[in-house]
């Protein structure tokens, strides 16, 4: 076959059918506008356990599939050299999951996840969008931003303890959707810095402001008081350090007039911060004002993790199991060490990650695919290239002190537009004839569908988990309603046979007790957490099994010092056994 290019992007498609542009930007704008504000009860965590990305998933599968679909039609496949770097490096992270000692179950989602993201980039690459189009995808996101704060600003201003979504109003830092302080602050600052770029890229007629304009040179006064109360030293790094290198691009390409106000904006918002804060009598937590956190302990942990694999890692799928492990190992050869901390699944640095558990070769694909994305911004009009950083910069740097991207996918999809902007702006596109296509059209449809189905099981599963766990007394109803346990797998489990045991102690079931064990031997070999070996310590007890009870507080004190297990001395039967013999004559 033959493989021809074109520069630049506004290409006259002579003979093929016209592009399904408007479908693919309503999937986004359903996204942006709607999906990622969904809101539903949960107890926290990551991922799917938050109910927004679940909603999420499901117009990003539709803007997946539109992407595929445009290459069954045109039967031509559009792509840079940004593309197959991109592609090669997938393959590469992939790899390590058919190693031996990793634990595909566990590592499947964010495989699935990373494919997905090459799989919209190469979708954004076959549409030959306009100026106007292209740029729309940005409005997208700072619309979504200006929601989010309205949210945040409810949050702050009008919510009484007690509130029907459960905001905590002591605390009171405006988390927007996210539910965690740091996500919406990255979230904040990428829309501050958006603005501040998008405004350059409008000129001014005869001096006049356009709505456009308004509405740009607002979002400073929106967020940066909400950046500052959400007291997260990621959020405020990531604005200023995002605001400082576009000051030269709008000095550069915006008017005087314009790079002034937008300026005086931000003076505005940061008065408008203080006015707020001094009438409320807030001030920062003490611990929010130095550099000292928990990252310094894990960061440094999980990277001589991956000093001491670097070759294979720990195994993808496997770290809390294998941090745990290696850290009371290290601590017990040497009390200096620092144990490590208790449900950690993440080490708060996305590069260290992927090595401590892969090793060399995903470290390296993830160095390769931001180099690649870095020469791309090298080669953009001069004078831009600090702007285009700038735009990354609060994400990029919220995914080295902690995990955005498993926290919202709607950061994921952000990220992958801002690759596909800054391509677009150089890129050489190759056009290659698409003969058998059959494959593509079963991910066409399968995707949305797949996605779908499984996306509205999860919600509904999550919101039955809710009402059993927040129920008084709890109505296992709600827990055989569950019709999606993959995806509460851990959370399900857990409810499951936590009732399980519960009801094997009040019952005096020794069966049911020791199934209860039985899962949870299992369980702690892939999800070791406090509690459960407690639970277990716990179970042994109420079986008379005082020896193994002992095994497990040895092994649960030797993984975890710094907590305290309580191992029990009587149990249920024993006491009333007690109680018997004194009431005997």
């Amino acid at each position: 076959m033959t493989v021809l290019y074109v520069k630049g992007t506004n290409l006259a498609e002579k003979g093929i059918s016209k592009p399904m542009i408007k479908p693919f930007l309503v999937s986004l704008g359903f996204l942006f506008l709607l999906a990622m504000h969904y809101f539903q009860h949960n107890p926290g965590g990551s991922g799917l356990e938050l109910s927004f990305n679940a909603m999420s998933w499901i117009p990003f599968s539709f803007a997946i599939a539109f992407g595929l679909l445009e290459i069954c039609r045109q039967r031509v496949w559009r792509y840079s050299r940004l593309t197959i770097v991109l592609a090669v490096c997938c393959v590469l992270l992939t790899l390590p999951v058919f190693y031996p000692n990793a634990d595909v179950g566990q590592s499947l989602p964010r495989l699935l996840g990373l494919w997905a993201g090459l799989l919209f980039f190469v979708g954004l690459q076959q549409f030959s969008f306009n100026h106007k189009r292209r740029q729309r995808m940005l409005w997208f996101v700072l619309a979504a931003v200006w929601i989010q704060s309205g949210f945040g600003w409810v949050q702050f201003m009008l919510l009484e303890p007690g509130n029907p979504i459960g905001y905590d109003t002591v605390a009171n830092r405006p988390y927007g959707i996210f539910q965690q302080p740091n996500v919406m602050a990255s979230f904040l600052a990428t829309g501050l810095v958006l603005s501040g770029y998008l405004l350059a890229r409008i000129p001014m007629y005869r001096g006049k402001w356009s709505w456009q304009q308004c509405f740009l040179l607002l979002t400073p006064v929106v967020t940066l008081p909400l950046l500052v109360v959400l007291s997260s030293r990621t959020g405020w790094l990531g604005a200023v350090v995002g605001t400082l290198l576009l000051i030269p691009y709008l000095r550069r390409f915006a008017a005087k007039a314009q790079w002034r106000m937008w300026l005086l904006m931000i003076v505005l918002g940061l008065s408008v911060s203080w006015h707020i804060n001094s009438s409320a009598g807030w001030s920062p937590q003490e611990n929010r004002l130095s550099l000292v956190s928990a990252r310094a302990m894990h960061i440094p942990q999980a990277v001589n993790m991956f000093l001491t694999q670097p070759l294979t890692g720990y195994g993808y799928g496997t770290f809390e199991v294998s941090y745990i492990t290696q850290t009371a190992r290290w601590h017990h050869d040497n009390p200096d060490n620092p144990a490590g901390m208790a449900a950690l699944t993440h080490p708060h640095n996305e590069l260290v990650f992927w090595a401590a558990e892969g090793g060399i070769i995903p470290l390296l694909a993830l160095l390769a695919a931001a180099a690649a994305v870095f020469l791309k911004i090298k080669k953009a009009r001069e004078g831009t290239q600090l702007a285009l950083i700038g735009l990354f910069f609060p994400i990029v740097l919220h995914s080295q002190l902690e995990y955005p991207f498993y926290h919202s996918l709607v950061h994921w999809v952000i990220f992958i537009l801002l690759i596909y902007w800054v391509d677009n702006l150089t890129a050489k596109y190759y056009k290659k004839q698409m003969d058998y296509i059959l494959s593509i059209r079963a991910l066409v449809l399968s995707v949305p569908l797949i996605t779908t189905g499984f996306m509205v099981t999860t919600l509904y599963s999550g919101a039955q988990l809710t009402k059993y766990e927040t129920s008084h007394p709890a109505n296992v109803d709600h827990l055989l309603r569950v019709n999606n346990p993959w995806a509460w797998q851990n959370r399900f489990e857990w409810d499951l046979h936590l009732t399980q045991l519960q009801l094997g102690i009040a019952s005096e079931n020794p069966v049911l007790i020791q199934e209860y064990i039985n899962w949870a031997q299992q369980k702690a070999k892939h999800w070791p957490r406090p509690d459960l070996y407690q639970n277990l310590i716990t179970a042994h007890g109420q079986l008379g099994q005082q020896k193994q009870a002992a095994q497990i507080l040895d092994e649960a004190r030797y993984l975890y010092p710094g907590h305290k297990f309580a191992l029990p001395t009587t149990t249920k039967a024993q006491a009333t056994e007690r109680e018997a013999d004194k009431s005997a004559p």
